[in-house]
């Protein structure tokens, strides 16, 4: 295993293009990406220098965003520390972060990488590009390559952000398959895709050594599985394939650590929307096997000492899926009939045997 502290290093002596297709998706996949291209052309760029405020590093390049379930203390005249409420939004404080934009840049440029990939479209691969020049390069927009900023919990820890705030990014992980779908295109101008790059080489020596990155990646629920969502894929696209692969070996431990022998997801249930992250994580541990797919390593099959395994998982939910109303724990948000389906699809591409119980 290449060690945290000689990781740029080993990035600078190894070739760049791993044998990584894009290898999350597949061709409905892109298709269906595609098909939003269009409002992604319209769309304006924004970036982290937009911020409605100041940013509490000083430094407006610095990726900020704020815990959504932190609200003021009622008790105290400034309402700090603020205090948690699992499950209730703070949307009105989430707004005043870069989340939204952030998203808004994952999505719009894979939308037009799978425009470019579907229907070779110029225009599209050109917008993209200048989207990732906004983020990734330009001085006066570019972003830091950390997350030391994410999630916020007003009060605490002087203002600086929070393990959890790493979950904030796990849209690189898509951002990374569109990177690849846009190779050859006019998306990039000379030197461009080696400064991507660069981000994210630096960005990956960050996730691999920073204390934030560190605790998320020791996380027991799903805040450690999307760890390695993103993880993995940004390791493969700065060439560094065992790196990757040590990170999907390590995933069989969590596997036998997350899940029950019975499928159940206990830190997940036991949060208000136990249901939901029951699935969220499922969303995230499918991605690590869909790449760790690519690298040979079959952790779809895997089944743990204890006997848990992704499949016994999936199968604990499904009788919830038509109907998410007869969950027995706690789900205050709604969720609509159905909300497995796109796990589904997977699992009978994946598990040529696997069934689902009738829906009455």
């Amino acid at each position: 295993m290449i060690l945290p502290g000689m990781l740029l290093a080993a990035v600078s002596m190894t070739a760049a293009a791993s044998a990584n297709e894009p290898y999350q998706l597949t061709k409905a996949e892109i298709e269906v990406l595609a098909a939003k291209a269009p409002a992604a052309l319209r769309a304006p760029i924004a970036t982290v220098v937009d911020k409605p405020q100041a940013s509490p590093s000083g430094d407006a390049h610095d990726y900020v965003s704020f815990a959504r379930y932190y609200w003021p203390d009622p008790s105290k005249p400034d309402g700090l520390p603020y205090i948690s409420q699992d499950g209730h939004h703070n949307l009105e404080q989430v707004a005043r972060g870069d989340e939204g934009r952030l998203w808004s840049f994952a999505e719009n440029v894979e939308a037009l990488a799978a425009a470019w990939q579907i229907h070779h479209d110029g225009a599209s691969a050109r917008r993209a590009g200048e989207w990732l020049r906004a983020w990734f390069i330009a001085p006066a927009t570019r972003m830091n390559p950390n997350m030391e900023f994410a999630q916020v919990r007003l009060g605490h820890s002087k203002n600086h952000g929070n393990s959890s705030g790493v979950l904030d990014s796990r849209c690189f992980s898509g951002l990374i398959d569109a990177l690849l779908m846009l190779r050859g295109s006019p998306a990039f101008e000379s030197g461009d895709e080696a400064a991507v790059q660069a981000w994210f080489k630096t960005d990956l020596e960050w996730l691999m050594t920073a204390k934030n990155a560190r605790e998320e990646h020791a996380a027991k629920n799903n805040h450690g599985s999307w760890f390695l969502a993103q993880a993995i894929p940004i390791a493969l696209y700065c060439g560094l394939d065992d790196v990757a692969r040590d990170l999907c070996e390590k995933d069989k431990e969590r596997i036998a650590s997350q899940i029950k022998p019975d499928g159940s997801q206990p830190e997940e249930i036991r949060r208000v929307d136990g249901l939901g992250y029951s699935s969220f994580n499922l969303d995230a541990q499918f991605q690590v096997a869909r790449l760790a797919s690519a690298l040979g390593i079959d952790v779809w099959n895997y089944t743990a000492p204890n006997g848990s395994s992704l499949r016994r998982a999936l199968e604990y939910l499904l009788p919830y899926n038509t109907h998410p109303t007869t969950w027995p724990a706690s789900q205050k948000a709604k969720l609509d009939p159905g909300f497995l389906d796109h796990l589904i699809a997977q699992a009978k591409s994946v598990w040529p045997d696997f069934s689902v119980p009738n829906k009455e």
